[in-house]
């Protein structure tokens, strides 16, 4: 592309902003308490915060102790009178956009069989989400927050909790919605207008869990909520590399397409955004012993460039996770007026004030090759570029010809199915997997990211010892050197054509993360060649137990997607 155009793509970015709203993406943290220094503060905390989730825990037990139920008082009532002068103060110094943050215990009875299909649950969420709704107005919270991860072992269906006694798998499925849409419906006949952000922000969750939250969305839909659903997607807390984070604002636009229909799928594309989170301590306070330890002023450079990425692709929000509050700078003097420790990560005299200095930028990437990248998601969004399409330009196949699920090959090798990949590819001929017959199916790829996530291509439905080969075509004006881009969980094979360009099909006994050093997508890389024309790519997948998947990219040596190329499941 001519420079002119690059110059032109940051100016208009610079002049507006990447919000569809044509303003910079507002910037919320998670999380906070109601204190004294918000009040006094508000103004020095607005230049770097449109906002925050103010945190009551769970739905049932945090709802009755902070903001109460139906006719009984909340048990501690100065939390509400506390958050309400505080929101006050923040609202008028131009903070705006704070959400009242419930969450799902991981120890609570719900999900099972008994508070799924039971009708007094059912009500006792209408009552609970009625009071979340009602509280959230009338203290000036801009809406409300819910986060649904913790009990997530419990929305698989093969969970050892369901013993399907009177009741099957859709029965379970059909409880979990009514139960989403009465919460949904009980929150906004309170609070019409509420903005609603899910944790963890991925459409593509466990199905329980999927029934629940689209539930939610489906009566949104249904009246055309203003405030729309923003999905509080984790998977930007890794710094990742800019390829990558340009996709990652998009990833539920494409799952969207993939599992909405109807009025859902326009109501969608109309109110509703993938918000990414970014965690700026995430170097000490991940738990992740193997993330690569940096001088702080490296990890923030990375991290000012990440937010600018950010700040250009993200539509409405971007949001910051810490355990410790990072809103203000420590001082013995702040600490004895307001109460507030000194926050323990390494470095903190480094952290706190260079991420503030992130905050406060405001500004968007002026990167060429991020550049680029913006622009295909822009015609992505106008409709201009189709979903493959636009992974063609990310240098990663948009779909995929699926076989399996086989054996392992180290476990179960008589069904593993090793020849298949590179033999013809009929999908009425029916092959043997590792629990009966299988066939050759299309899936159309998720992430522009390059994620291939193989739990939600088989509905999370026994991965354990499993394997899968996947194929596609890519097809090429000209042959192309390049790096072919790999990351995996637990074994992966990549072939070009009938020659194996990278092999680790064998995995440590106990299995192998997707995540590389707690950070990186992809982990190693191999100089590969894309033969001119169309060209069969096959990847074998093996999975020990737990997650599984892969990631894969073609770029160039400087890590940028080869352009050109065109991914096609169709031979």
């Amino acid at each position: 592309m001519p420079f002119r155009n690059h110059l032109a793509i940051l100016l208009l970015l610079l002049a507006c902003g990447q919000g569809r709203t044509g303003e910079i993406p507002k910037t919320l943290a998670y999380y906070a308490q109601p204190n004294p220094y918000f009040n006094a503060h508000a103004e020095d905390v607005a230049k770097i915060h449109d906002g925050f989730f103010f945190v009551i825990g769970s739905w049932d037990e945090g709802v009755a102790s902070f903001l109460g139920v139906g006719d009984q008082p909340p048990q501690k009532p100065e939390w509400r009178d506390q958050a309400r002068e505080n929101l006050s103060n923040l609202r008028k110094a131009g903070a705006t956009e704070s959400l009242l943050a419930v969450s799902f215990s991981d120890s609570a009875e719900w999900p099972s069989a008994p508070t799924l299909l039971s009708e007094d649950h059912r009500l006792k969420f209408e009552k609970h989400f009625a009071s979340i709704g009602k509280s959230a107005k009338e203290l000036g919270f801009a809406g409300v927050s819910i986060d649904v991860e913790y009990p997530y072992p419990r929305y698989d269906l093969t969970h050892s909790i369901y013993n399907y006694e009177g009741y099957i798998a859709e029965d379970l499925l059909a409880a979990a919605a009514r139960q989403g849409k009465t919460a949904m419906a009980a929150l906004l006949d309170q609070f019409p207008e509420a903005v609603i952000f899910l944790l963890p922000g991925d459409l593509w969750g466990r199905p329980i869990e999927r029934a629940f939250y689209f539930a939610m969305l489906e009566e949104m839909a249904e009246r055309d909520a203003p405030g729309g659903l923003h999905l509080g997607y984790e998977r930007a807390y890794c710094l990742l590399d800019p390829v990558a984070q340009v996709a990652i604002p998009r990833v539920g636009d494409f799952v969207a397409d993939r599992l909405l229909s109807g009025k859902m799928l326009e109501y969608w594309k109309r109110r509703c955004t993938v918000a990414p989170g970014v965690w700026p301590v995430h170097m000490v306070e991940t738990g992740g012993k193997d993330y690569p330890k940096r001088p702080w002023p490296e990890e923030l450079a990375e991290l000012r460039e990440q937010m600018r990425i950010l700040r250009s692709v993200a539509k409405r929000y971007i949001w910051s996770f810490s355990g410790q509050p990072l809103w203000f700078e420590w001082s013995p003097e702040i600490e004895k007026e307001f109460g507030l420790s000194k926050p323990s990560y390494p470095g903190i005299e480094e952290v706190a004030p260079g991420w503030h200095s992130i905050l406060r930028d405001r500004t968007v990437t002026a990167d060429p090759a991020s550049l680029k990248l913006i622009e295909a998601v822009r015609e992505y969004d106008h409709g201009k570029l189709a979903r493959g399409e636009l992974c063609d330009r990310f240098g990663t196949p948009g779909e995929w010809l699926v076989l399996g699920p086989l054996g392992n090959p180290y476990l179960n090798p008589a069904f593993s199915a090793p020849n298949a990949p590179l033999g013809d590819i009929r999908p009425d001929l029916p092959l043997h997997g590792r629990d009966g017959v299988v066939r050759w199916f299309k899936f159309e790829g998720t992430e522009p990211t390059g994620s291939v996530r193989m739990n939600a291509l088989f509905e999370w439905r026994a991965t354990d010892k499993a394997s899968a080969h996947l194929v596609t075509w890519v097809e090429a004006d000209e042959e192309q050197a390049g790096v072919l881009n790999v990351g995996w969980d637990d074994g992966i094979v990549v072939r070009i054509g009938e020659q194996t360009v990278f092999d680790r099909a064998k995995y440590p006994e106990r299995g192998h993360g997707l995540l590389f050093r707690d950070r990186y997508d992809f982990e190693e890389q191999a100089p590969v060649v894309i033969p001119k024309g169309k060209t069969r790519v096959s990847v074998t997948s093996i999975n020990s137990h737990g997650s599984w998947g892969f990631n894969l990219r073609f770029t160039d040596e400087k890590g940028h997607p080869l352009e050109g190329l065109r991914f096609t499941a169709s031979p």
